[in-house]
């Protein structure tokens, strides 16, 4: 057996060939990225409100995103219009999963919280009743380079070359926090226990900025609030505009009858609604999933593609704007 395998080596090694790189090109992994369309969420089940019986009608819409894919995913997706295939971003190379899973549940948190704040605020505005008080304390880090090992994505900066967050806005602290030499002080909370350490940063010109995120804590609300849904595996800020819709006429129990309410966008504590990813998956998972009303924001709206889709768009650039269009769906 022995000698008959050295006598056709050389031909067991040319025929293996084939076989090995149809191997690399299912298995092994491209410096590219696809987004495909995902599904609904109702907000309730991220968002429990004292006595307050959420609405049905609203859910935020998520879609899958990956990477790396491999070179045959990469071949098969490409020719599906549903898909966006990309190259990978540098974060996305410089991102471990763990760290893109962290920065995923920061960002939910911080989008519940804001729009929670922002539904309470608009909703006490018709019901005197509907109470909120936060305040602003840091700024999660959602990215930094993964060579500055010492820090860890959902460590909180309130300090900035020794000024304290509590002596600006939210903007003024987080401009702060990109000059390129810089002392920040980091809290971090292990099992409960808050831990602060000084970490000193300059910026190399390999380096991606960080992203940070406000760090808002909300000292009391009535009706009281639990995030049952915080620790799920879907995250991200995109559901921020439809979360603060949908608690916001909970809240003032609206009636829509049997509306199946659906959109994107980020939510911001000044009322603004900003940009997303995947509008494309998106509008094609709200056509799978059959709704009537898509909500947007403004932006995005020269960037869809051109889809049958057969709900009605509706395009704001403020919550308050987004509010006026539910209540006008009311009227209609």
């Amino acid at each position: 057996m022995l000698k008959l395998l050295k006598n056709y080596k050389k031909i067991l090694i040319i025929l293996s060939f084939p076989y090995l790189y149809l191997l690399f090109v299912l298995v092994a992994p491209t410096n590219m990225a696809v987004t495909a369309p995902g599904g609904l969420s109702p907000v309730d089940s991220a968002i429990v409100i004292d006595t307050v019986d959420f609405l049905d009608n609203f859910n935020t819409v998520y879609v899958y995103s990956y990477y790396p894919i491999t070179a045959f995913q990469s071949f098969v997706l490409t020719g599906d219009e549903t898909m966006n295939v990309k190259p990978m971003t540098v974060r996305e190379t410089d991102t471990s999963w763990r760290d893109d899973f962290r920065a995923g549940q920061i960002s939910k948190i911080v989008s519940l919280k804001t729009s929670l704040i922002k539904a309470y605020e608009l909703a006490n505005i018709e019901d005197p009743s509907i109470l909120i008080d936060y305040e602003y304390r840091g700024l999660y880090i959602y990215y930094r380079p993964s060579r500055l090992t010492e820090l860890e994505v959902g460590d909180i900066i309130v300090e900035v070359n020794g000024n304290s967050y509590k002596n600006y806005t939210h903007q003024e602290f987080r401009q702060l926090a990109y000059l390129t030499t810089i002392r920040y002080k980091v809290m971090r909370e292990v099992n409960g226990v808050e831990t602060f350490f000084m970490f000193d940063y300059t910026k190399v010109e390999e380096d991606q900025y960080m992203i940070f995120y406000p760090n808002y804590e909300i000292i009391s609300a009535s009706p009281s609030f639990e995030f049952p849904g915080v620790n799920s595996i879907v995250g991200g800020p995109s559901g921020g505009m439809i979360q603060t819709l949908s608690i916001y006429a909970s809240l003032l129990k609206l009636n829509f009858g049997n509306l199946k309410i659906a959109g994107t966008g980020t939510i911001e504590i000044d009322g603004t609604v900003g940009r997303i990813g995947g509008i494309t998956q998106k509008m094609y998972t709200g056509i799978y999933n059959k709704i009537d009303v898509f909500f947007m924001p403004t932006s995005h709206f020269s960037e869809i593609p051109n889809l049958d889709y057969p709900y009605e768009i509706i395009v704001v650039d403020t919550i308050e704007q987004a509010v006026q269009a539910l209540h006008d769906l009311i009227n209609e």
